[in-house]
């Protein structure tokens, strides 16, 4: 019902507006631009655009629109793959005289005139590739890879929890088109000789505890060395996540241009999302995410976090998709 409730609303509008969240990975994006290369095949009377900034990990997937003020006075805006307001990239969307939202992420306050939020799908773009098989929306080359990539990442190639037969389903479905894959993955997976240095950095020098925690620090200092941005430093947290002591794992990457500190929670079982949110975070429940103001309140996020892993609480690890 709310899928037939959300094709009826883009339906009544002939100018429609879709933004991502801040800080955009190939499933904001994937989706976003997949969104819009669906609705612009099917319905090729309406004026669709994707705003927002890429970064240098997505901007791959395809051009963003540039908006006047004036557009969104009778648009529809439609967010994807953000939980809430505060993380939405181009504040102008609550300007548009109705809003959308579509999500994968647990479910916080936003208010939109219709919310189709479901932690059960892996990523946004399976939602999005639902919705396109389901009302019949027309697949295009265009749409097909940006929401392949999507999904392969958000699912971190079919390897994570989250991943059910469907998602195997949608991901053929959207590879059968025609684009080129080995281009995807170089442009994904490819990495340079000073970022693959920068990860035998990361295996080099992060910390552990007993309880199974593994951390890292990585200053500002750090990435200008190694010649790496926030973002692509944030990409990396997942470079402790396949070593056999560690349950959990937290990056802290310094947010220069914020004057904040970014901190990306990892694991394989204990619940994070709950953690972040006692730091102003949050997410899913195996992978969240944070901004603090100081390295002070970094290490009371790591005494914490281990404090949550040495309790053993078995209520607190994550066993939805088990």
């Amino acid at each position: 019902m709310i899928q037939k409730a959300i094709i009826e609303l883009i339906e009544k509008y002939q100018t429609i507006i879709i933004h991502h969240h801040q800080n955009p990975d190939c499933d904001c994006i994937g989706s976003q631009l997949g969104l819009k290369y669906l609705l612009e095949a099917t319905y090729p009377k309406k004026v669709v655009y994707a705003v927002g900034s890429h970064n240098e990990k997505t901007a791959f997937l395809g051009n963003l629109d540039k908006v006047d003020d004036s557009k969104y006075n009778n648009a529809l805006g439609i967010i994807v793959d953000v939980g809430d307001y505060e993380r939405v990239d181009d504040k102008r969307f609550v300007n548009s005289k109705a809003l959308i939202k579509i999500d994968h992420h647990p479910h916080t306050v936003t208010n939109c005139d219709i919310e189709w939020v479901d932690t059960a799908y892996s990523s946004c773009c399976e939602m999005i590739i639902d919705l396109a098989i389901n009302n019949n929306l027309t697949m295009t080359n265009k749409a097909a890879r940006v929401l392949y990539s999507g999904i392969l990442t958000d699912t971190g190639r079919y390897y994570y929890s989250a991943v059910l037969p469907r998602t195997f389903n949608y991901g053929a479905e959207v590879y059968k088109y025609d684009f080129d894959k080995q281009a995807l993955y170089e442009n994904i997976y490819f990495k340079s000789i000073k970022e693959l240095k920068f990860k035998g950095f990361i295996l080099d020098e992060f910390s552990s505890t007993p309880n199974g925690l593994g951390y890292m620090k990585i200053s500002n200092d750090m990435l200008e060395k190694y010649e790496v941005s926030t973002e692509y430093a944030a990409s990396e947290v997942n470079t402790l996540s396949d070593i056999k002591e560690i349950v959990m794992w937290i990056f802290f990457i310094e947010y220069n241009t914020l004057g904040k500190i970014r901190v990306e929670f990892r694991s394989r079982g204990p619940i994070v999302n709950t953690l972040a949110k006692q730091f102003g975070g949050g997410g899913h429940s195996l992978a969240s995410g944070a901004l603090v103001d100081s390295w002070e309140v970094v290490d009371n996020i790591i005494k914490v976090a281990d404090e949550l892993l040495g309790g053993k609480d078995e209520t607190k690890r994550d066993t939805e998709n088990r």
